[in-house]
């Protein structure tokens, strides 16, 4: 049975002491997210209201990128100051992925960012209506 394509729940974090930081949630039906830099939030919480073909194309990259495989966590052995920690939880089909990292992402041996997170990144960032 499919209950529309959004997700049961929906989370994701990212930011670091430095550089902008963004928080998107999905809170009864409604997508939340909020931009903020150097460690403290805007306060300005935004919403944006995702069709759903948008969250249909959502899930398929989800699911192309192996998002569910993610491990739990991910963490760079030489990651000391500037750090970027983010978070996921997301919830479809009846199954939590909770998945964190610290400087460290799938497919991606050491601190850079990989390509399977930079897209999952861009997917959030369309759902919420592109870049600012």
């Amino acid at each position: 049975m499919h209950s529309g394509a959004s997700p049961k729940a929906f989370e994701f974090y990212i930011g670091g002491s430095v550089g902008p930081s963004l928080y998107v949630r999905l809170v009864d039906g409604r997508l939340l997210y909020e931009w903020a830099s150097g460690g403290g939030y805007s306060g300005v919480v935004m919403e944006a209201s995702p069709t759903e073909e948008e969250w249909a194309r959502f899930r398929e990259i989800v699911d192309r990128l192996g998002v569910r495989e993610w491990e739990r966590e991910y963490v760079a052995a030489h990651s000391c100051c500037d750090v970027t920690y983010w978070h996921l939880r997301l919830e479809v089909d009846g199954r939590q992925i909770v998945v964190r990292g610290a400087s460290g992402y799938p497919g991606s041996a050491g601190p850079e960012v990989s390509r399977e997170f930079r897209e999952f990144r861009a997917a959030v960032e369309r759902l919420i209506g592109g870049s600012r």
